[in-house]
């Protein structure tokens, strides 16, 4: 398995994981919890908005997107970035791992620990010594697999429609 940056012609194979990730997600989430539904309603024009997004983060200085290659087939991402954290705080930035996903088939090969771990080479290389991730609490699985990787709960959010 190889793990590199990706390029801009990487987005169509990102976008299908992505798409994957997304369907198989909302599967998850919201079976656990039917209020979700009404915030994972997306956008018109998502994969359009999804392939700029990650075009910005593949050109960016403070982003990036490592794939995961098996026989030349990508069969796993990680989208990352540094965040400005709220000027109160001591540390300015923050590194930030808005997606993860690895192909069904392929998980408990450790792709995903070693997206996360090149994702925290590149960070630390940027000078980030702290790593924020986002998730659903709902996602049990996924915040069991973040825990064992040394991350603590930190805030929780929480919605109401009105």
């Amino acid at each position: 398995m190889i793990i590199k940056k990706a390029k801009i012609n990487d987005i169509p194979i990102i976008v299908r994981l992505w798409y994957e990730f997304m369907n198989e997600h909302n599967k998850i989430i919201i079976s656990e919890n039917s209020e979700l539904k009404d915030f994972e309603i997306k956008e018109e024009r998502m994969q359009d908005n999804y392939e700029e997004f990650l075009r910005t983060h593949i050109e960016s200085f403070d982003g990036t997107v490592f794939i995961a290659l098996e026989n030349e087939e990508i069969i796993g991402y990680i989208l990352i970035f540094i965040k400005d954290e709220i000027p109160i705080y001591k540390n300015k930035k923050i590194g930030y791992i808005s997606d993860l996903y690895v192909k069904k088939e392929l998980r408990k090969k450790a792709v995903g620990s070693k997206l996360k771990d090149k994702s925290f080479g590149w960070f630390k290389e940027k000078g980030i010594k702290f790593v924020a991730v986002p998730m659903y609490p709902d996602n049990k699985h996924a915040h069991s697999i973040y825990k064992k990787w040394g991350f603590f709960d930190y805030k929780l959010e929480m919605r109401r429609k009105i």
